[in-house]
């Protein structure tokens, strides 16, 4: 399986790769909304795990330009937040979000993500809204 990890802090990126590669994923890397967009005009992943608070476009804005493009089409999305807060959590299901991950990412979390994809659960947008971490 492979996601993508779209967060503008560099040291986020290298946890969440590293945790997620230890569970098998194949982890491809942008450090915004914008390069996000980017590469998933180029590549096929199975999940992406978004930073809500990017420069240029934040992960809100990232998330509502993939659904609306059809770039990953069914792809879920997860908020990659610190925040989740209900209001935050809203936002997120309303630009086509599928769940949350919280910071500090945790080993934990990506055998979670794993056993989501693998049921095909989180498939589409709208889907329950998931916290995880």
């Amino acid at each position: 399986m492979r996601i993508i990890v779209v967060d503008d802090d560099a040291t986020n990126r290298l946890v969440v790769r590293f945790l997620m590669e230890l569970k098998g994923f194949g982890v491809i890397e942008a450090e915004s909304g914008a390069d996000a967009m980017r590469q998933l005009a180029q590549e096929q992943v199975d999940a992406v795990l978004m930073d809500l608070q990017m420069p240029e476009v934040d992960g809100y804005e990232a998330t509502r330009l993939l659904r609306r493009n059809g770039l990953g089409a069914g792809v879920p999305v997860f908020a990659l937040t610190a925040r989740t807060t209900d209001e935050a959590r809203q936002r997120c299901m309303e630009c086509g979000m599928n769940g949350f991950i919280r910071k500090p990412f945790e080993a934990g979390t990506a055998e979670v993500i794993r056993s989501i994809l693998d049921q095909g659960a989180a498939r589409g947008a709208g889907a329950a809204g998931w916290l995880l971490g």
